[in-house]
């Protein structure tokens, strides 16, 4: 949990108040995030009603409107006299295409704020929109820099004096290009400039859309200054006003075109694929080699066309020239799965050419490579390789090794998961917890011609380089490589894998009874017909048995005539014959006759009587 110093200023007169909020929960809330929401003292009089019923007017239409997939809106309701009329706007933020969500929310909260029903003026400030109205026509044509909001986390940089010069160079930048928009066009933009290594600076800035060029620039160049006050040598900060605003943090909290989301935004269901980076080897073809050229094309064509197919994952060649496979994110439904292939199909190809014998490129929602050596089809590789990692430095000890020990064991878990558990797929997700107040949200995916062991492999190599930097600090982020990558966030990025499967393939909760209705019928089908058939099989034994009884009677009777009635209560097994012989011992062979040797048993009448035993060549046993 991280403490923000917010300043607010009215006017001339500053007050200042330290709110103890959760940083992380700030910019990655699910719903519309509140700030701040300031409502005027000088206000009209309850015995008016005409500029409450307006008002309410003014809010209702502000609300319709951002429900209409608006991102800026204007508008007034005319009043009995002057005082009366309402003037009032919305903006979202510049990487939402609509906020109808946060502005009502917005104008719900300013109609039932008590210090706000009979207040001129009032603004209120989310993290996703801002509500702004007043009896003033000014606010249409003109900027305002008051009331302000400044928001700062406490956590302070390394290396100070370079960050700062950094920060100014970066933000003045950003807010250049988000002014150079005409009346009435939006007036947004972000910049990523990079600290050291893998660290990186984020910057927005935006003005509302009904300023000119000059009024935007002035309003963005005030607000810069005030983040000397406000945010100096801070991690993260914003100074809201409400004409304009800036903010800057150390991870990426909005969506850009150049960089894979990493806000709540990326686990849209209608998002588009993302490029995220690419590779081209520096080993390249013959310009004379049109052949290869041709078939490459024709692989990439048809790694896209199986797309259509539904698969998430395929390989292929073409005449033994030139390899290839996607791989698509295990939770994306197939039609997302096969634009991103096409989309990398046409990049990979007008980045690359037909030039390079080896090449990937990364969306976030696919990978795409081949090569002209037939091993990527089955050998493990970690590079080349995309890292994007947001590291928060921290200086409490404690809390290092917390995060160290927590994190890599949930990443190694993940791993895990995704080489053992989910065989087929290699791939899986999970959700744990980091700290009393935070989640860990966790992917990890492998192309699934890997085995068990080498996809594990391929997934604590890329976790090995992740570790190093949790000894100095908390992670978040991703990387790619073309066999395996791994991404954690503190926010849910990933779909559950059961929504894409198709509708015939789910059970709803409503249809339980039947399922278990189901279930019996299914258990009767198979256990009765079990049942009959071995009670088939022992009859149809117990008449065979009867069958070759009879049979042996029938032989007995036609060697021996009316005798085999005497002969048939005296038939033997071997083991009683073995014992009565000592088993054919020479003292019991008393001779040899037509039908074979003659032995004589034991003189044991309890067990025997006294009998001589004849084996004849057909097995029949006789006494004499």
């Amino acid at each position: 949990m991280a403490w923000i110093w917010m300043r607010i200023t009215f006017n001339l007169d500053t007050v200042s108040l330290l709110l103890l909020l959760n940083f992380a929960t700030i910019s990655k809330a699910q719903g519309p995030t509140y700030l701040y929401n300031f409502c005027d003292a000088n206000k009209t009089t309850p015995n008016s009603p005409f500029f409450k019923k307006d008002l309410n007017t003014l809010l209702s239409s502000l609300s319709s409107n951002a429900t209409a997939n608006t991102d800026f809106f204007n508008t007034t309701v005319p009043g009995r006299n002057p005082n009366d009329t309402a003037y009032g706007l919305f903006m979202c933020r510049g990487d939402f295409s609509s906020c109808g969500h946060c502005v009502v929310n917005a104008t719900q909260k300013l109609s039932s704020d008590s210090d706000c029903t009979l207040s001129k003026r009032a603004i209120i400030w989310y993290d996703e929109c801002m509500v702004w109205y007043s009896n003033n026509r000014s606010i249409l044509s003109t900027f305002a820099t008051r009331p302000g909001v400044y928001l700062s986390n406490t956590g302070n940089v390394s290396n100070q004096e370079s960050f700062m010069k950094l920060l100014f160079r970066t933000m003045n930048e950003t807010a250049q290009e988000a002014a150079k928009s005409p009346v009435l066009e939006k007036k947004y933009f972000t910049r990523q400039a990079n600290i050291s290594g893998f660290q990186n600076l984020y910057c927005m800035a935006q003005c509302t859309d009904n300023l000119t060029p000059q009024d935007c620039t002035s309003c963005l160049t005030e607000a810069i200054t005030e983040l000397t006050p406000c945010c100096s040598e801070k991690q993260g900060g914003r100074v809201l006003f409400p004409s304009c605003f800036v903010r800057y943090e150390l991870y990426p909290f909005y969506e850009s075109s150049s960089l894979a989301p990493s806000s709540p935004a990326d686990s849209k269901d209608t998002q588009d694929p993302v490029y995220i980076s690419r590779n081209c080897s520096t080993d390249a073809v013959d310009n004379s080699s049109l052949l290869y050229q041709s078939r490459l094309r024709t692989l990439l064509a048809n790694l896209s066309s199986i797309t259509a197919s539904g698969v998430l994952f395929s390989k292929g060649k073409v005449e033994g020239t030139v390899y290839g496979l996607f791989m698509c994110r295990d939770d994306l439904p197939p039609i997302l799965c096969s634009q991103c292939v096409g989309n990398a199909s046409d990049k990979i190809s007008s980045d690359c050419g037909s030039s390079y014998k080896e090449a990937i490129i990364w969306y976030s929602h696919c990978l795409l490579r081949y090569s002209s050596s037939e091993s990527i089809l089955s050998i493990v590789e970690t590079n080349p390789r995309y890292v994007n990692l947001n590291i928060i430095n921290t200086t409490d000890p404690s809390q290092k090794q917390s995060v160290y020990f927590t994190s890599s064991n949930i990443l190694y878990d993940v791993a895990k998961q995704a080489a053992y558990v989910d065989n087929h797929n290699k791939y899986a997700t999970n959700k744990s917890r980091l700290n009393p107040s935070q989640w860990l949200y966790t992917l990890a995916q492998c192309t699934p011609n890997l085995s068990p062991e080498n996809c594990n492999g391929c997934l604590n190599t890329v976790i090995a380089s992740i570790i190093e930097n949790l000894n100095s600090a908390s992670v978040t982020g991703r990387i790619l490589t073309p066999s395996c990558n791994i991404r954690f966030e503190f926010f849910r990025f990933y779909r559950d894998a059961l929504a894409n499967q198709p509708p015939s393939l789910l059970t709803h909760p409503s249809s339980s009874k039947e399922n278990e209705k189901g279930h019996s019928q299914t258990i009767i089908l198979i256990v009765v017909p079990s049942f009959v058939s071995v009670i088939l099989l022992c009859f149809g034994c117990y008449l065979l048995r009867i069958k070759i009884r009879k049979s042996s009677k029938h032989v007995l009777k036609a060697n021996f005539g009316d005798e085999s009635a005497t002969l048939e209560p005296l038939q033997f097994g071997l083991a009683v014959i073995k014992a009565a012989t000592n088993n054919f011992s020479l003292e019991n062979r008393i001779g040899k006759g037509g039908f074979g040797e003659v032995f004589q048993a034991n003189s044991s009448k309890e067990a025997f009587g006294k009998f001589q035993t004849r084996f004849g060549d057909n097995g029949a046993i006789t006494n004499r």
